[in-house]
């Protein structure tokens, strides 16, 4: 039952839910198993309500990337990031309910989070900014 109301929330049949995704929900720790993901997630909140173009989202992460490695950034290195997001991640946390991606536009939203989520995200990204 729950996975049909998330559905319908995040497909504007429903309501908007604030915060559909909890820590109880395997999806989640899926969703954050990939650290693209959770750099993602935690760019997108940074971004503008209406949210940004996958292109721009590509661009971001892979200067996220090559700052947390400290190399440079190529053409080619966010040219492969932008099909991985196109084609794996922003499907994927899409699917899960943490992100707004419509493939047709381009374009890419975050969507609430649970305030428990938000604190896992969060202390994700500084644990691997701290090694």
């Amino acid at each position: 039952m729950e996975n049909d109301t998330m559905s319908a929330d995040r497909h504007g049949e429903g309501e908007q839910a604030e915060a559909t995704v909890t820590l109880a929900d395997d999806a989640l720790y899926r969703a954050f198993a990939s650290r693209q993901r959770r750099r993602l997630l935690a760019i997108l909140r940074d971004t503008e309500p209406g949210g940004t173009s996958v292109d721009e989202l590509a661009t971001l992460l892979c200067g996220y990337d090559a700052t947390a490695t400290g190399t440079m950034g190529t053409p080619s290195s966010r040219d492969q990031l932008l099909v991985a997001l196109t084609h794996v991640h922003l499907p994927h946390l899409d699917a899960v309910g943490l992100v707004d991606y419509d493939r047709g536009d381009g374009t890419v939203a975050s969507r609430p989070l649970d305030p428990e989520v938000e604190e896992l995200l969060d202390r994700s990204v500084a644990a691997e900014s701290s090694r």
